[in-house]
C-alpha cells in the first residue's frame, strides 16, 4: 500500500508499565467512539463481539476468532534473540540473530505465529530506535520501547516512553546526527518543564487484518492505493 491509517497517541504522567497496560487494552474505542478519550485493544474486541452487526462480520470472515487472553505475553528483545536462535529462525542470509540485530519482519512473524499469542516485544536496543526514546535504567543501551505483535499479521503497534530529561534528549540528537535547532519547540518542552510520558502508533489496517484474518491489509482499507492503482 502507498498509504495507510495510523492512529497516534501520547499519554502523560505514566511509567513504562502503564504504557504496556494501556496498549494491552488499547485499540478500538477511539476508532469506534469519537467521544471516548482512551482506546483499548481488548475492550474493542469485547465491544465488537457483543455488537450483533460487528460480531456477525467477524464470525463470517474469521469464524475461529477468539478474544485474546490477558495479560499479553511480554518478551524482552534479548529473550526474543534467544528464542530465534533456539528455534532455528535465522536471518535472510542464513546467519543466526545476535544482540543488536533489527529483527526482520519475516523472522518476527514466524516467531509470533509459532507462539500463537499476542506478544509485547519490549526493550529494543537504543541503536535501533529513534533518538527520543527513553533508556532503560537497568541497561542504558536498551530502551523502554515496545512492539505489539499479533499472530498472522505481525506488528500492529509500536511505542515507547519518551525522553523527559533535557541532557539525555540533547545526547540523542547528537548520537543520531540530528541538528537540534529546528526542533527547538520539542527541546523547550524539556527545558521549561515536562513529565514522564510515552506514546505509540497503531496501524489500523493491520489491526483489522488480525481481527478479520485477512491475507493482505489492502482488504482492510476503504480506498487501497498501491502501485498500479491510484484512484479513487
Amino acid at each position: 500500500m502507498s498509504e495507510y491509517t495510523h492512529l497516534e497517541a501520547e499519554l502523560v504522567f505514566i511509567e513504562f508499565k502503564d504504557l504496556l497496560d494501556h496498549l494491552e487494552d488499547m485499540v478500538g474505542h477511539i476508532v469506534l467512539h469519537t467521544n471516548v478519550s482512551l482506546p483499548q485493544i481488548c475492550e474493542v474486541v469485547d465491544f465488537c463481539l457483543a455488537d450483533p452487526v460487528a460480531s456477525e462480520i467477524i464470525k463470517t470472515l474469521n469464524p475461529d476468532f477468539t478474544a485474546p487472553a490477558r495479560p499479553f505475553m511480554r518478551m524482552d528483545y534479548r529473550d526474543a534473540i534467544k528464542y530465534l536462535k533456539e528455534h532455528g529462525i535465522n536471518k535472510e542470509d542464513g546467519s543466526e540473530h545476535v544482540i543488536g540485530d533489527d529483527i526482520a519482519e519475516a523472522a518476527e512473524r514466524k516467531m509470533t505465529d509459532q507462539i500463537g499469542l499476542p506478544i509485547m516485544l519490549i526493550h529494543f536496543p537504543k541503536i535501533l530506535k529513534s533518538f527520543y526514546m527513553k533508556s532503560l535504567d537497568s541497561a542504558p543501551e536498551f530502551t523502554e520501547s515496545v512492539d505489539v505483535l499479533m499472530p498472522g499479521v505481525g506488528e500492529v503497534v509500536g511505542g515507547s516512553m519518551r525522553i523527559a530529561d533535557l541532557e539525555e534528549l540533547m545526547a540523542g540528537y547528537k548520537r543520531d546526527g540530528i541538528p537540534h535547532e529546528p526542533y527547538y519547540w520539542f527541546t523547550d518542552q524539556r527545558k521549561y518543564g515536562t513529565t514522564e510520558h510515552g506514546g505509540y502508533g497503531l496501524g489500523v489496517e493491520r489491526f483489522l487484518a488480525w481481527l478479520l484474518k485477512r491475507y493482505t491489509v489492502r482488504e482492510c482499507s476503504l480506498y487501497p492505493r498501491y502501485m498500479g492503482r491510484a484512484t479513487p
